[in-house]
């Protein structure tokens, strides 16, 4: 086998993971006197946002957690999930994984941690 065509197989694996998709880091809004939301922002090629995630709680692997929600549209302009009921106080945290479908392939956000400090409607 000659070098030039292994240096050609270099250079595509090289190109193709220097372009490789990464999901998005989500952002986490907290809400007083209860809810939050977790979400991304919409980008072409992005189909599906799925969000799983625990109070207190580290997950064991890829498990569903409290909440395990599939977001099938975006609106005005982000990814949303939202849970209005849920109470989250000062000092708790917010353990998730996301998942995101772009351009029909998956790809997840492993270790999301969100510790609760302030809320983002109240001025503290």
């Amino acid at each position: 086998m000659s070098r030039l065509p292994l240096c050609l197989v270099l250079l595509v694996l090289a190109i193709c993971t220097s372009h490789a998709y990464k999901a998005p880091d989500a952002q986490v809004r907290v809400f007083y006197p209860k809810g939050f939301e977790v979400s991304i922002p919409d980008a072409p090629g992005i189909s599906l946002f799925a969000f799983h995630g625990k109070l207190n709680e580290e997950f064991d692997g890829l498990e569903a957690g409290q909440w395990a929600r599939d977001i099938p549209s975006a609106k005005k302009g982000r990814w949303t999930f939202r849970d209005r009921e849920t109470k989250l106080n000062p000092g708790e945290t917010l353990y998730f994984w996301t998942y995101v479908i772009y351009n029909g392939l998956g790809y997840r956000q492993d270790d999301g941690v969100h510790v609760v400090t302030s809320y983002d409607n109240q001025n503290q």
